[in-house]
C-alpha cells in the first residue's frame, strides 16, 4: 500500500465522522435535509468515500478518482448549501444556540478535509496511474 493510500484512508475517515458530527448538530438545530439534498448526503458525502476506501484495495487508481470526484461534488455542495446560498444551512443563518458553534466549525472543517482529501486523491490517482501493475518487460 502506498503512502498516499494511507494518508488518504485517513482523511476519508476523518471526514466521515466529522460528517457524523455535522449531520448531529444538523438535528439539532432541526436543520433536516429533505428530497434530493438526504439522498446526497447519505450517497455521496457518507457512503461514497466509504465504498471508494473498499475498491483503494482492488483497484488504487479507480478507487482515488472515485475519491476526487466525490470530494470535489461534496465540497461545492457544502459550499453552496453553507456559504454562499440563504437558507436554513447557512452558517450566516443559523441562529445563536449551543449547537450554532459545532455546526459552523464541522462546516469549515469539512470544508478542509473535502480539498485536502480532493488534493491527495488526484496525487494517489497520479502515483497509481504511472505504477505498473504487472511485472516489468523485459527487453529483447
Amino acid at each position: 500500500m502506498e503512502r498516499f493510500d494511507r494518508y488518504l484512508i485517513a482523511l476519508v475517515l476523518a471526514h466521515f465522522i466529522v460528517a457524523l458530527v455535522h449531520s448531529t448538530a444538523h438535528f439539532a438545530l432541526q436543520i433536516i435535509p429533505e428530497g434530493i439534498d438526504l439522498v446526497f448526503i447519505v450517497g455521496v458525502i457518507l457512503i461514497g468515500p466509504l465504498v471508494a476506501l473498499v475498491i483503494l484495495r482492488f483497484n488504487p487508481p479507480l478507487a482515488a478518482g472515485l475519491i476526487a470526484v466525490l470530494m470535489g461534488a461534496s465540497l461545492v455542495y457544502g459550499m453552496v448549501s453553507h456559504f454562499l446560498v440563504a437558507g436554513p444551512d447557512n452558517v450566516a443563518f443559523v441562529g445563536s444556540q449551543s449547537w450554532t458553534v459545532l455546526f459552523v466549525g464541522t462546516a469549515f472543517l469539512l470544508g478542509v478535509l473535502e480539498v485536502s482529501c480532493l488534493l491527495l486523491a488526484i496525487i494517489a490517482f497520479w502515483a497509481a496511474a504511472r505504477t505498473p501493475s504487472g511485472p516489468a518487460a523485459r527487453a529483447g
